[in-house]
């Protein structure tokens, strides 16, 4: 069983035993003040993003990306359908954990019929990795925003870099709860069609005190936005507040790297996300990969030293000695942490790397034959050293 839901007694006694579908409140967003900043990317350089969003580990909306990707009229249910019918896509997991899937089809079958999805609490949604090799005709409907083209786990190898790209399609009060996105990645989400509403919190807060549940509420992601969200709302919720958004087709979100958040679709959505390590995000992400994923690390470090001679560097230093955090190089400007899903430690401000000198004050400087660009920021204070990859 995709879950455990379907052993209760009754063919959907399980799946609709709240009778969420009823509720019409669920969906509604009225009165919801959208708190994240919306930027046109076509305004935005690579260099003002990683400064402004992908430092200093800020959300934000980015519109006008994928404009001309196929993927917006080939990515419906019914073409898809036709498309790519017979193809099986994960729609979750069973209570061992091993991922459930159904053939595309009979997924639209179940999402048109008003008796299934239209009435489930919790509908099933696709969501796959994009790089199964039955998938990867649908890699050609998108392209990769060149604001995220840096992709650093493509040296850590195809057979050992984790999923990194999905296919996200669901019916209204399909969705994820509240997590923080794995190793340390920043993620960006493109909705093609559809709505999604987000809600955010930063570092800052625990992760573990968004995730108590009532007794009885499962860990779907319309249980959490209608029993633990409420919470975070009231007066004497001890933490930042929640950060509100409604996602409409053709906007793409930026969630930093340490970022807790919930989705829940709207109605049906289909969009593609992708987690990525750059340069502005490798010191947290190595500390995730060198615990969680060691043998990958092994193999992307010994890479990094041919590719990434710097990054090499870093991950050996931070490797070494006794296991410390620090890097010699680098230093925080603020002292304050959190716990993420591993109960690490993360910093909650940009990075201040030594990075040597630069140019005119307050100006990006670029030196002569180099593929690194210094970041700097108001006063010429330098944040961040970022590769540049070639095209």
């Amino acid at each position: 069983a995709a879950r455990a839901e379907l052993g209760a007694d009754g063919a959907d006694a399980g799946w609709r035993r709240y009778g969420y579908a009823l509720d019409p409140g669920l969906l509604s967003v009225e009165g919801l003040r959208d708190g994240v900043p919306r930027v046109d990317a076509s305004e935005l350089s690579r260099e003002e993003f990683w400064r402004q969003w992908e430092i200093p580990r800020r959300p934000v909306v980015l519109t006008g990306l994928g404009r001309d990707w196929p993927a917006h009229r080939r990515w419906t249910l019914s073409k898809l359908a036709k498309r790519a019918g017979s193809l099986k896509f994960k729609i979750g997991t069973d209570d061992d954990g091993y991922a459930v899937r159904l053939k595309f089809k009979h997924f639209a079958e179940y999402v048109k019929d008003k008796h299934q999805a239209a009435l489930d609490d919790s509908p099933v949604y696709v969501f796959d990795p994009l790089d199964r090799p039955w998938l990867q005709h649908l890699l050609r409907d998108y392209k990769v925003p060149e604001l995220f083209a840096e992709d650093l786990f493509q040296h850590a190898g195809q057979a050992r870099r984790p999923p990194y790209k999905w296919l996200v399609f669901g019916p209204a009060r399909s969705g994820t709860g509240i997590h923080i996105d794995p190793l340390g990645t920043s993620a960006w989400n493109a909705l093609l069609n559809g709505r999604k509403r987000w809600v955010l919190f930063p570092p800052s807060v625990p992760l573990h005190a968004l995730q108590v549940r009532p007794p009885g509420v499962d860990r779907e992601g319309v249980s959490w936005f209608k029993h633990v969200y409420p919470r975070t709302r009231r007066a004497d919720w001890p933490y930042a507040p929640p950060i509100d958004l409604v996602q409409v087709p053709g906007e793409t979100v930026f969630v930093p790297a340490g970022w807790s958040h919930a989705v829940l679709n709207l109605e049906l959505s289909v969009a593609v996300t992708h987690n990525f390590c750059s340069s502005v995000n490798f010191e947290r992400v190595w500390r995730h990969a060198r615990k969680s994923r060691p043998k990958m690390a092994v193999k992307w470090h010994a890479v990094l030293k041919n590719v990434r001679p710097d990054l090499w560097a870093q991950a050996d230093e931070m490797s070494s000695g006794d296991g410390s955090e620090d890097i010699s190089s680098c230093s925080s400007t603020s002292t304050s942490s959190t716990s993420t899903s591993s109960g690490e430690s993360e910093e909650l401000s940009p990075k201040r790397c030594k990075v040597g000198a630069g140019g005119d004050r307050g100006q990006d400087t670029l030196s002569l034959h180099s593929p690194f660009k210094l970041i700097s920021g108001a006063g010429g204070a330098s944040l961040a050293e970022i590769h540049i990859p070639k095209k």
